[in-house]
């Protein structure tokens, strides 16, 4: 059964590169990501709020493993939630096994069960993990403990936010350069200043425009198609910043919840 579910689309998105994380606020990550590609970690834990570039990067280090002829997968919980959990028993040949959206599984104890055995299988045979959710390992309110205290062990990194400049328009202008997209400098200098900061939501934007000049030569471009651009990026940066505001107040609402409930189930103190 576990072959078979592993016939799901599962293979790394190419086009994601290192190179995109060049800004200032990755350095730190990207210096523990040649730890991990020498092998002087074996995991490496990541987090951030949605829209910040963790599943772009978990991409980004499986290709650079797979530049480096080592074998990687990349997989989203997300993705899994609702198929075979025994999926993740077949996938110790890979050197580097990425997992992303680990907070999808707080109520699932049967894979968190088997992501637990996972982990205990990848260090037997020294295969080497990376894993990203949308919280630190100490907050994912899971409820096997040992699997809290696994992922706690990994080096941890909070991702960027994206608010500061220059990381946007390093991962900008690379992957532009691997597209091989070329845009005039006033939709991708407003893109970058007007345009929203979460880097999923730029790069939603960015793929959003392109077709607007994909049948069109430079000199071709005018005026009105530029206006067009620029309109276009304001009306999905609004929708981004919608998203974001329904977003944050559910998880307030979850938040606000769960005290509830801890407060009436706490025990009574005599």
């Amino acid at each position: 059964m576990a072959e078979a579910q592993l016939s799901l689309n599962l293979d790394i998105k190419h086009d994601a590169s290192l190179s995109d994380f060049a800004g200032p606020g990755w350095m730190s990550i990207i210096d523990a990501v040649r730890q991990l590609h020498v092998g002087l970690i074996g995991q490496l834990y990541l987090f951030g709020s949605p829209a910040t570039g963790k599943s772009h990067l978990l991409s980004a280090i499986c290709e650079s493993f797979i530049e480096m002829d080592k074998s990687a997968i990349c997989l989203s919980l997300n993705e899994l939630i609702h198929t075979d959990v025994n999926v993740l028993s077949s996938l110790e040949n890979f050197s580097l096994i990425a997992i992303d959206d680990l907070e999808v599984i707080e109520q699932n104890s049967q894979w968190q069960e088997a992501l637990f055995h996972l982990i205990n299988r990848s260090r037997e045979g020294q295969r080497q993990l990376l894993f990203a959710a949308n919280k630190p390992a100490s907050e994912l309110p899971f409820q096997l403990r040992d699997l809290l205290t696994r992922l706690a062990q990994a080096p941890s990194f909070k991702v960027p936010t994206g608010h500061d400049f220059a990381d946007r328009e390093a991962l900008l202008q690379s992957i532009l350069r691997r597209r091989g997209w070329q845009f005039d400098e006033r939709i991708t200098n407003y893109l970058l200043t007007e345009g929203p900061h979460r880097i999923g939501a730029m790069m939603e934007v960015l793929n959003y425009i392109q077709p607007m000049f994909s049948n069109l030569g430079r000199s071709n471009i005018s005026k009105a198609v530029i206006a067009d651009a620029l309109r276009t990026i304001d009306e999905q940066t609004l929708a981004a910043e919608l998203a974001d505001i329904a977003q944050e107040s559910q998880v307030d609402n979850d938040a606000a919840d769960q005290d509830h409930h801890t407060q009436h189930t706490m025990p009574l103190d005599f």
